[in-house]
């Protein structure tokens, strides 16, 4: 009967974004309508157009607020001086998918500066605005599984399989995290917490990243994860939402 329940919530909380989705999809595309300009194109990303914009593009094209640069054909996003890879931009669901450019695809030491999981207590919003997590009050955090960086005092013993232990990241002649995140020699023994709860972080053992990924990017079998899938995931990069370019807009046009 409980289970029967969840389901018939989960039910009318899907339809419920479904439908502000389907609204504010209507009002983005008349202000995108009222004020055409051809899509731009950057590296991968061939269909840049409103509310996003090149900063080469004329000044009546896209919003300001959602201005991408265009380095070495890669485009680029700076928020609050940190840089950005856009690595995809869907407009059918108003997410724009990012990777910090700390991140590096031979470097499996390389990670995210700044940590990014979706709960009011554990980030600063403004580092991301104009782009928000999830529709407004409709939580969103379900579609996401949160990667958790800790160094311990001492090694995790028969560690669960949702803990991976760092030390098989292995770039040439070193091993472990470089000193962005931590030493393994200096400061200890480090690990990465795969879809857990903080609760479960092991005595002793101090949090330095938290990074909120993507559902569709979550290992289906934990058994064999290794770090380099963790760095992989880190790579895909995670999402922000838009959408309150498009809600915006309805003020604009009416």
């Amino acid at each position: 009967m409980f289970s029967g329940t969840l389901r018939h919530l989960f039910g009318a909380y899907a339809a419920l974004l479904f439908l502000q989705i389907i609204a504010i999809h209507h009002s983005c595309s008349a202000r995108k309508n009222s004020n055409y300009c051809s899509p731009s194109s950057c590296g991968n990303i061939h269909n840049i157009s409103y509310p996003f914009r090149l900063n080469t593009d004329p000044k009546s094209c896209g919003h300001q607020s959602y201005e991408l640069v265009c380095e070495n054909n890669r485009p680029t996003l700076y928020l609050k001086t940190v840089k950005y890879y856009v690595q995809a931009i869907e407009y059918s669901n108003f997410t724009v998918r990012l990777v910090e450019a700390a991140v590096q695809k031979d470097d499996c030491f390389s990670i995210p500066h700044r940590s990014l999981i979706a709960y009011d207590n554990y980030i600063s919003y403004r580092n991301y605005l104009p782009y928000n997590f999830g529709f407004d009050n409709l939580r969103t955090d379900f579609m996401t599984f949160r990667l958790t960086f800790i160094t311990c005092e001492n090694p995790v013993l028969s560690p669960p399989d949702y803990i991976v232990d760092a030390s098989s990241c292995k770039n040439e002649n070193s091993t472990a995290y470089n000193s962005t995140f931590s030493s393994r020699n200096a400061e200890g023994y480090s690990y990465v917490l795969v879809a857990a709860d903080l609760l479960k972080v092991p005595d002793l053992c101090r949090i330095n990243l938290i990074y909120s990924a993507p559902g569709s990017v979550m290992p289906e079998n934990m058994t064999n994860i290794s770090y380099r899938d963790v760095h992989d995931i880190l790579l895909y990069g995670f999402e922000l939402s838009w959408y309150s370019a498009c809600c915006d807009s309805v003020n604009e046009i009416q």
